[in-house]
């Protein structure tokens, strides 16, 4: 059990540390990969709806982290994409590849959607459409991209995880 949270530590830690350097330089016009979310999403689709919400909540407060504009704001928001997608993850059929990418670009448009109305609200700003379109439609089929492989690489950590406490629960 143990190794099971440091790996999945590692990954929460090691995808904020690459999206706070490396994706710095990854941008296409001025839009940036949000991988924090597209590995919450990915633990959703393969695990239990208590293990995706741990996710969800451990990768949204690592964003708040990132960002550092309001803390608990996408930990809360990523909790309950996950907790919703894991809710609906039994009844999918997880070998088409296009399920990840669905879900994590109607994540990021809901969750992006959702932080800009109640910035705008709070705010009073009136372009709405403006970043609509040029942010978080972007984010979003970046993000929807980017899922094909790092949902390959969750699934293959979260097998070998299974794989060891399996030979290890064993004895």
């Amino acid at each position: 059990m143990s190794k099971k949270i440091l790996t999945l530590i590692s990954l929460i830690y090691g995808t904020c540390l690459f999206q706070s350097t490396v994706l710095e330089f990854i941008e296409i016009y001025g839009v940036r990969p949000n991988l924090l979310l597209i590995v919450a999403i990915s633990a959703a689709l393969t695990r239990s709806d208590l293990e995706a919400a741990f996710m969800g909540l451990a990768c949204g407060l690592g964003m708040d982290i990132l960002i550092g504009r309001a803390l608990g704001w996408y930990g809360i928001t990523f909790f309950l994409a996950c907790f919703l997608i894991a809710q609906i993850n039994p009844k999918l059929y997880k070998e088409n590849p296009l399920i990840p990418a669905f879900f994590v670009f109607t994540s990021t448009v809901a969750i992006e959607i959702l932080y800009y109305s109640i910035s705008f609200f709070l705010k009073g700003y009136d372009d709405f459409a403006f970043v609509i379109i040029k942010l978080i439609l972007p984010e979003s089929l970046y993000n929807a991209i980017l899922a094909f492989p790092i949902f390959k690489l969750v699934t293959y950590l979260y097998k070998k995880i299974d794989k060891y406490n399996y030979t290890h629960t064993r004895l």
